[in-house]
Formats: structure tokens, sequence, C-alpha cells
């Protein structure tokens, strides 16, 4: 019997990447070879080599890179086997099959597979995924202590250093549940959990291949998720504007700016204001908005426009937006609110606040989500915040658009409002209002939505503002927190589907 034919295994401690030496117990003839046979806990067939049959069956190639061909993205049993692979298969390109050299490649791999199996596993990473490694221990505690192997030391240290997490202790993996995330990527670790997985979830991790920096954003070529991208929403942009700017056809043709191809989501839903009473689209404009199921919309007075407007003219539009306010996909009311940045004299600046008030009363009858404009100085967002006290109820749906106020306000808002959320736009990528980035800092994304506000903000100027720049937001704010985007996508999408009543 041949060597490719004979699958003998050495104890815990073998050296995986040479061919290990054999003992087997002979009685007579050598036919009579008595092996020792162990149970796969996943597919509970028995194996005399239970880690090259784990590696080779239930564990994506790359997790054991070392006796990985890197061209044909395979798992050989040994490094002589990948050596007679690599001499009959790719004679003329052996380098470029071998992992020397890709170390990081591996680590961005590995983030990717532990990115989608705390998916898989209904959890957050990285905290998430280890609380439920340590979980998954205290059950089995038959799993003896075991150690990488000096061979992958350097595997851990990249993923370490990747990841921007402290160097590992040691490397020898406790019997308690004790364990840290990188303890994952030892063979036994992965296979224990991905083992609580269903067929098709075990299926799909075996064949995922998908590299992820150390934001968790996708580096290389889309994969395509059983569940489908990461679903995104801009909470805040301006449909009219955007078509007199780029055309009727303007949000079915927008560049998508790599949504797909690099951050793995597609726009779900994106909330288009309309809040400009000249500009506010007829029946058969409606009803050819409605045709895209992405959109919906908000109607209200912008306070510049009451500022600017003759009081036969606000009459007249406040009786249009009452009715507008019932149309079909119709979600919140606004922008509305103050803004005293042009200097309005006294008699204007009374009439926002005349016709704020109405608004926000005709959002609570209407049981409707208010949508706040606040510009001006840092008394202005003091007296919006208590107009809003004196009218709204507590469990009020309120989106503050565009906050670039001070965490003072941020406090005292959501103390005041339990179902408050705050708009942050490209802005943060700017230096123009520092605000923006201490609120994130100290709050984090738990009241956070994301705003392109297009076309009046662009990420380059000479461009037009674009709705999928909440990706370059989220981005920015993933950086911030270290925080995976993953978890950005989710937790901004989930605010704002709550706030406007998305399914």
């Amino acid at each position: 019997m041949s060597e490719e034919e004979l699958d003998y295994e050495e104890e815990e401690n073998q050296d995986h990447l040479t061919e290990p030496k054999r003992q087997i117990a002979i009685r007579g003839e050598a036919t009579n070879v008595r092996l020792r046979h162990r149970e796969c806990d996943i597919c509970f067939h028995t194996f005399t080599n239970p880690r090259r049959h784990t590696i080779q069956t239930h564990l994506p190639w790359y997790v054991a890179p070392e006796t990985a061909c890197w061209i044909c993205g395979t798992q050989e049993q040994t490094a002589n086997f990948l050596n007679k692979h690599i001499t009959r298969c790719h004679p003329t390109n052996a380098i470029d099959a071998t992992f020397k050299n890709r170390e990081v490649m591996y680590a961005e791999l590995m983030n990717g597979l532990l990115r989608e199996l705390a998916r898989s596993l209904g959890t957050s990473y990285p905290v998430g995924l280890e609380e439920k490694l340590n979980a998954i221990m205290r059950i089995r505690t038959q799993l003896p202590p075991t150690e990488f192997h000096i061979s992958e030391v350097k595997l851990v240290d990249s993923f370490l250093k990747l990841n921007c997490m402290e160097p590992a202790a040691d490397y020898k993996i406790p019997a308690t549940p004790l364990m840290e995330i990188y303890h994952i990527l030892h063979w036994k670790i992965l296979k224990n959990l991905i083992g609580y997985l269903n067929s098709d979830e075990q299926l799909w991790l075996l064949k995922f291949e998908e590299r992820k920096d150390k934001d968790g954003l996708q580096i290389g070529q889309l994969s395509t998720k059983l569940s489908g991208p990461l679903p995104i929403i801009d909470s805040h942009f301006h449909l009219d504007q955007l078509c007199r700017q780029m055309g009727s056809g303007a949000f079915q043709d927008l560049d998508d700016l790599g949504s797909q191809s690099i951050y793995k989501t597609e726009l779900k839903y994106a909330i288009a204001n309309f809040v400009f009473p000249s500009a506010w689209p007829n029946s058969a404009q409606r009803s050819e908005f409605r045709k895209d199921n992405r959109l919906r919309f908000t109607f209200g007075i912008h306070p510049k426009i009451i500022s600017s407007s003759s009081t036969s003219s606000l009459e007249h539009n406040w009786t249009d937006l009452q009715n507008l306010l019932k149309s079909t996909k119709t979600v919140a009311v606004g922008e509305i609110g103050l803004d005293d940045s042009t200097n309005p004299s006294r008699r204007d600046f009374n009439r926002q606040i005349t016709y704020f008030r109405k608004q926000l009363y005709l959002a609570a009858a209407l049981n409707l989500t208010i949508v706040i404009h606040s510009r001006g100085k840092p008394s202005l967002h003091e007296h919006v915040l208590a107009i809003l006290s004196e009218i709204c109820k507590p469990d009020q749906l309120i989106h503050w658009h565009c906050f670039t106020c001070s965490t003072q306000l941020y406090s005292a808002a959501v103390s005041q409002f339990s179902n408050i959320v705050f708009g942050i736009t490209p802005f943060i990528l700017k230096n123009r209002y520092s605000n923006i980035v201490e609120i994130v800092k100290t709050f984090g994304i738990t009241r956070l939505v994301l705003e392109s506000d297009a076309p009046y903000i662009p990420l380059h100027s000479h461009t037009i503002g674009n709705p999928y720049s909440v990706h370059a937001v989220a981005l920015k704010i993933s950086e911030l927190l270290q925080q995976p985007i993953e978890d950005v996508f989710k937790i901004t999408t989930e605010n704002s589907k709550k706030i406007y009543k998305l399914q």
C-alpha cells in the first residue's frame, strides 16, 4: 500500500508540515495494521487523522496556509503532497503557489472568515464572537489543552498585528473557557464553533473567501452572502434638487461609489426630503417616484423659505402640505425648525417659530416622524429643543438632521426624548465641525443615522453630492471608534428603520 493511501496520525503535538514518523502495531503479516480511529465532531465519521480530515473537508483552504496551493485555492494533506501538486500542476510558477510572504493576506482572509462566522452565529465581532466561544467551551469540557504549532506562531502574530491587538502572552490554548479571539485561528477551536452551524451554513463557510482589513472593510473582489449584501439607508437627501442638477432619472442612474464591490452593501432605503414648496412633486411625479421601492418621502416647509415668503404664499403652502403628508410612502414632516444663519429680521424669525410649532402639532396629529433643521448660534439649538419639549411627547420619533451641536445638547435631547436619532453627514470628513467627531467618540453609534444630504455635501470638490456617500461616512465612524464597518452599517440601518417605521 502506498504512502498516499495510508493516513496515519501522531499524537496531539505532531508536526503537520512535514511527513510524521509513523508507529504502527503489526501482528503477523503487514496487512494486519491496527490504527486508532477518532470521530469527527462535525460529520461524525471516524478517521485516523482528524486534523487532516477537518482541514480538507470542513474548513476553508487558507486556514492551514502552509499546506495550501495559493494558485488553485486547495488544501493538500501535507507539505510533501503540496510539493508534488506544485511540481505536477505549476512547474513554472512554483513560488506563486506557496504561502511564502503571504502572512498579511492570511490575516485578511481570517478577518473575513471570523466576521462571517460571527454573523452566522448571530453575534457581534469581535466581542460577541469571543463570548460565544467561551460559552461553547464551557460545554465542551473534553477538549484537552493544546497550543499553536511553532510554524503557526507567525500566523497568530500577523493576525494580531493587522487588527492592532496586543501581542499574545503565549501560544497555549487553555482548557478552561478563558479564550481570546485569536485562539479561533487554531483548527480545533474553529471546528468547534463551525459545528454549531447548520449544514447549509457550514457549506457556505467552507467556500467563503473574503479579505478584510482591521475595520472590516472588504479587500478585493466581492463575494455573495447567502443572506445578501448588507442593507444601508441614506436617511436624508433631496431628490428634487438632485434631479434638478442631474436630470429626471438622477436617482436610478447614480454611481454607487463601489457599494457592491467594495462595501458589500445595497441601498435599501433613501429618505427624500421635499422642503421647497415650489419644487414639491405633483401627483404624477409622486407616482413615478413611488415606482422605486427604495424611496420614502418627507414634506415640510424649510425655515429659510418661511423667512423669505409672503404671508399669502405660506398660507397656500400650508394647505398643500397638509394634503401631501397624507400621500402614500410619506414617513415624516420635515425638515423643519429654525435657522438664523442668514440673520433674519425679528419678524421673519418669529414667523419661523410660528410655522415650526404648527408643523410639530401637525406631525403629532398625523403620527409622523419629525425631521429637525437647526442652524445658527448655540442658543438657537437650545431654543429648538425647548420648543420640541413643549409640544412633543417624550416618545415622539425625531430625526435631528445634520447634527453639529455640542455634547451637552445631545445629552439634553436624549434625556427628554427616548426615540431621537442624530444624522451624521459627510461634514464628518471635513474640518468644518469638530463637534461631530466629539459626538461620535463620546456617545458611539447607538443613536446615529447616516445622511448624504445630497446633492449639497459632495465628497470632493466640483462633484455633486450622492446618496451612496453614506459609505464614506460609515467608514470614518468605523475608524474613529475602531469598530468594524459592518457594525456601523447594521446599527445605523436599524436606527433609521426604527425612526421611519420601515420594514
